[in-house]
């Protein structure tokens, strides 16, 4: 992906879909590389089981939606998310169709 992202102008017609700032070099996160104790910003989703999006949308997993990250089993699966007002256990693998930001 390269060029620029013509929300960050100010553009009134630009909608806030998924802009990536190449400026700061960020790259969505995955659900692997969180620990214990960080938050995390949903920016959206990768490609995927199309069931299972449905089943994370209508959890309120949504683009803006803020995750702390609270326990990661031993092994490093599931992993456990506090998101809007309860706790939430998510499989990495099935998790990862999440594009995350770190904040």
């Amino acid at each position: 992906m390269s060029g620029s992202c013509s929300c960050s102008r100010g553009d009134p017609k630009s909608t806030k879909k998924f802009c990536f700032n190449d400026e700061l070099k960020e790259k969505p996160l995955t659900f692997a590389d969180l620990k214990p104790g960080d938050n995390a910003e949903i920016l959206g989703y990768h490609h995927g089981d199309v069931r299972y999006k449905s089943k994370l949308l209508a959890m309120g997993l949504v683009r803006g939606v803020i995750l702390h990250v609270l326990q990661v089993a031993p092994l490093g699966d599931p992993i456990e998310v506090s998101v809007l007002s309860y706790r939430l256990s998510l499989r990495k693998a099935e998790a990862n169709i999440l594009q995350l930001r770190k904040i």
